[in-house]
């Protein structure tokens, strides 16, 4: 496994333990690689035209996330500065997107294997742009490892 991966992985299990006492929101660096440990789920919600305004009009879609034991959160800048508490709001659920490349190494693949199961996946953050985007922030996924069974508890 390589140097950094390593650093990674440790550095998630101890903002974990952290978390556990602190129970404190963990701020994340935008555009930069990180690993978060969490659970693998596909969720079902709606998408186009209005994301859930009208469930009636509204496209079923089933999309990747991340459930994550405590809050994540990035830096911010809203629109606005009474926008704070929406445009920068913390999350414990990440939208993820996985490469559609041919050189995707198979990540929606692994998905799917853990899917219900915890994981560890690394990639690159992103505050929302757009209502498809769906969470307050979500992941390009580049990597992803199941959480060892020892590891679990």
């Amino acid at each position: 496994m390589p140097r950094r991966m390593k650093l990674n992985l440790l550095l998630v299990f101890f903002f974990c333990a952290i978390l556990r006492v602190s129970a404190q929101t963990i701020v994340e660096p935008l555009e930069t690689e990180v690993a978060l440990a969490g659970e693998i789920r596909e969720v079902h919600g709606y998408g186009p035209p209005g994301y859930g305004e009208n469930k009636k009009i509204d496209a079923r879609i089933t999309y990747w996330v991340l459930e994550l034991p405590t809050l994540v959160n990035s830096l911010c800048t809203p629109e606005k500065p009474e926008w704070q508490s929406v445009d920068c709001k913390a999350t414990k659920r990440l939208r993820l997107f996985f490469p559609i490349s041919p050189a995707d190494n198979g990540l929606e693949r692994k998905a799917k294997a853990l899917m219900g199961h915890k994981a560890v996946l690394t990639g690159i953050l992103h505050r929302q742009d757009t209502l498809g985007q769906i969470t307050p922030i979500y992941m390009n996924v580049t990597e992803l490892k199941p959480v060892q069974s020892s590891q679990n508890h």
